[in-house]
């Protein structure tokens, strides 16, 4: 792997080169008005004010960049800059001597014997603190061999000191500091860093180093922080509330320089230079294909979605280890936005992330495919919003809980009320988050036991090369045990959709057909129609809704590879009425189902009602007189009337038989003779006409009927339909409703 793939970096810019915010501009002219101010003694702390990761140690890099180096004119003064970072301190006083420790330790690296005087007043300046803490908290440790005191030169002493001519004292040592400093021609810039992230006593430590105990002459701090912050964490010691804080750190801030605003465009090149670098790292199998997804990201991006560049780095740096992990699996469109979710709403993104599209009533509402969150069956329940959107179930919960956020939901997630059947396929061969086939992987960043994109794009290379042997391979192995078999036929169904050339789409068809057995049959999707005939039903509606090219020679070809009554069946009912072709296929269907038939007698018995009855229906059609003649011998007895009926009813998933309700009595009275069957019921059983009263009967238990209650249905809508036509002779003979 190359050296060069690695995150961005929060590092702050040190170079004007580096400055993609333009902060150089003001920062030279703040840089330029303290190299003026080199002739002027008196200490100065400039405070740089702005929010955490918008930029300040950039900018307090800019104004130290060759700070040092200016034109002087006479009684101006070199610069000496000193660095201190309180990070680096784990106690106040450990922070606090340490500072002047350091500070003395810069002014010996200098060959100037004056130089190094002001060095040494400040080191014995820092070790005097020491002795004040010393002498304040434990007294003289009996190692020096001196009872306990309180007197600090006595310490002094102690800790090694010569204290040469008068007492010394904190003030005496500040002014010998002040004394050697006015004989060297130099300036001391200390520059502090992220003020506002250490705690608040750490915090008021420095504050009161730099107003107390460091103000020497000829001192510049330069001090970042997010005043808001330094405000809150010092408040309590001045009063009880933060313009208490803010009143305090005026007296310590002698010049406050708040940091420039970044440009929306500046934040704009900011990102795509950043971006640009994340996307040059990544390796995709094609490239080309992705051009899209990464201009809808740039053209997306908004100065209002971040509140500073260190959250843009974070969002691109969550995107980058998504982006490399899955590469070619996802759509880099719907991956930045979640991982920006990830930064600016976690718990949005967590609810998103747990959410289980297979979960309560989600199957009702195609959640099985493209998730909309959406999925709450009840047609009475959510609420309309604007312009007629429909919310229900979780996803009215989303919008209600984060109405700020909904804009992000109906990105990812588009509301199927507002998007075409056909949308549904672009979701998923473009890999989006709503997809279900990739939904997952956009939080689990792998792709064992799924779908890899990769392998369909295999796939699709062996269709177009002919590869009938490496393609039933990776059928097979996409139908493994390995990955959810669901994902696995939404998966094919998609690359069925994406066959856009005749050639190779006949060859993917005409291969299916032939080896429909390498799909599971015992899978069934939500309305319990087993995957075989789903892809069948498929491959029919393409050929159907295909307006270009005259499909009659492939499909007649494709049904006559199917000897399954079933997989024909639902391969006919694919088409429209109107293909003139279609006769010939159900010609195809009537020809091997009385193949099958033989010289059974009333097949109509047999279980498999849905083909029974569009036997029926395709005999009747093409043969009428054929079948009538069929029907009339083979209603011997009541049970025959019964089963025949039987064929008509309401079926729920092939397997539960309902009511014959009047919409199936019609569609039955257009195949067999309403007259002719109810004749057949009074020849064999008569009494059972007459305990049907219409008066009285009801449909109850409609979504499971006995045979006798479907046989009763029938009596009950045939003499209704008797009465109604009464009805109509006597309105037509004597001009009103018969009484």
């Amino acid at each position: 792997m190359s050296d060069s793939i690695h995150f961005l970096g929060d590092n702050a810019i040190n170079k004007p080169e580096e400055d993609l915010f333009n902060f150089k501009h003001y920062a030279e002219k703040v840089q330029k008005l303290i190299q003026l101010n080199s002739g002027n003694t008196e200490p100065i702390t400039i405070g740089i004010y702005g929010k955490w990761g918008e930029g300040k140690t950039s900018f307090l890099n800019l104004i130290e960049n060759k700070i040092d180096h200016f034109e002087k004119k006479e009684g101006d003064k070199e610069y000496l800059k000193f660095h201190f970072n309180p990070w680096r301190y784990s106690s106040e006083d450990e922070m606090l001597f340490d500072f002047f420790d350091s500070l003395s330790k810069n002014f010996y690296v200098k060959e100037n014997t004056n130089l190094q005087e002001v060095g040494k007043w400040i080191s014995k300046y820092s070790k005097y603190l020491k002795a004040i803490k010393i002498s304040a908290t434990v007294g003289i440790p009996k190692i020096f061999n001196s009872k306990v005191s309180f007197d600090v030169n006595e310490i002094f002493q102690a800790l090694g000191e010569d204290l040469e001519g008068d007492k010394l004292t904190l003030d005496s040592l500040k002014d010998k500091v002040n004394e050697a400093i006015k004989k060297v021609n130099f300036k001391v810039v200390v520059f502090i860093d992220d003020l506002d992230r250490l705690d608040k006593e750490e915090i008021y430590t420095i504050l009161k180093l730099i107003k107390l105990n460091a103000n020497f002459d000829n001192f510049i701090f330069i001090v970042n922080l997010d005043s808001e912050q330094v405000a809150k964490a010092i408040k309590h010691r001045y009063g009880d509330e933060i313009l208490d804080g803010k009143l305090f750190l005026e007296k310590i801030i002698n010049i406050p320089i708040n940091l420039p605003k970044i440009e929306n465009e500046d934040l704009q090149f900011f990102f795509e230079t950043k971006f640009s670098k994340l996307i040059n790292l990544l390796v995709f199998n094609d490239f080309e294909s992705r051009k899209n997804e990464v201009d809808e990201i740039k053209q997306g991006f908004s100065a209002q979605f971040f509140k500073s560049p260190r959250e843009i780095i974070r969002v691109l740096n969550g995107f980058f280890i998504g982006a490399f992990s899955l590469g070619d699996e996802i759509n880099l469109r719907d991956l930045f936005w979640i991982e920006w979710l990830k930064i600016k709403n976690v718990k949005l993104y967590d609810k998103i992330k747990s959410y289980n599209s297979s979960d309560s009533e989600s199957f009702f509402t195609g959640q099985n495919e493209i998730i909309d969150f959406n999925d709450k069956f009840d047609m009475d329940a959510g609420k309309t919003v604007n312009r007629g959107e429909y919310l229900k179930g979780t996803r009215e919960k989303l919008v209600k809980e984060f109405e700020e956020y909904k804009w992000i939901v109906d990105l990812l997630f588009p509301n199927q009320n507002n998007i075409g059947q056909g949308m549904k396929f672009v979701y998923d061969t473009n890999l989006n988050i709503n997809s279900t086939l990739h939904f997952d992987k956009y939080f689990s960043y792998h792709t064992e036991r799924k779908v890899k994109n990769t392998n369909l794009l295999k796939l699709k290379e062996q269709i177009i090369n002919k590869k009938s042997s490496d393609l039933l391979i990776s059928i097979k192995e996409l139908f493994s045990k390995k990955i959810e078999n669901q994902k696995s036929l939404y998966s094919l169904e998609n690359v069925i959709k994406s066959m856009n050339i005749i050639e190779n789409r006949n060859f993917l068809f005409d291969f299916l057909f032939k080896n429909i057995d390498v799909i599971p049959e015992a899978q069934k999707d939500m309305f319990e129609q087993d995957y075989r005939s789903r892809i069948i039903k498929l491959i029919g509606r393409q050929l159907n809704d295909d307006k270009e090219n005259n499909n009659e020679k492939i499909t007649i070809e494709l049904a006559n590879n199917l000897s399954d009554l079933d997989q024909l069946l639902n391969f006919i009912i694919s088409f429209d009425e109107k293909k003139s072709f279609k006769k010939n296929i159900e010609l195809l269907f009537l020809k091997k189902s009385k193949e099958r038939l033989g010289d059974e007698i009333a097949f109509y018995k047999d279980s498999e009602k849905i083909l029974n009855r569009w036997f029926l229906d395709f005999w009747h059609k093409y043969e009428p007189e054929v079948f009538k003649d069929y029907i009339d011998k083979s209603l011997t007895n009541i049970d025959n009337i019964k089963h025949l009926i039987r064929n008509f009813s309401v079926i729920f998933n092939g397997k539960k038989f309902g009511a014959l309700s009047k919409e199936k009595y019609d569609y039955m009275g257009e195949i067999i003779n309403s007259d002719f069957l109810f004749s057949k019921i009074q020849e064999f059983d008569n009494k059972m006409i007459e305990t049907v009263d219409i008066s009285k009967f009801e449909f109850d238990n409609y979504d499971e009927s006995t045979l006798e209650f479907n046989i009763k249905q029938f009596i009950y809508w045939y003499k209704k339909e008797q009465e109604l036509k009464e009805q109509e002779l006597y309105l037509a003979a004597f001009g009103k409703i018969k009484p």
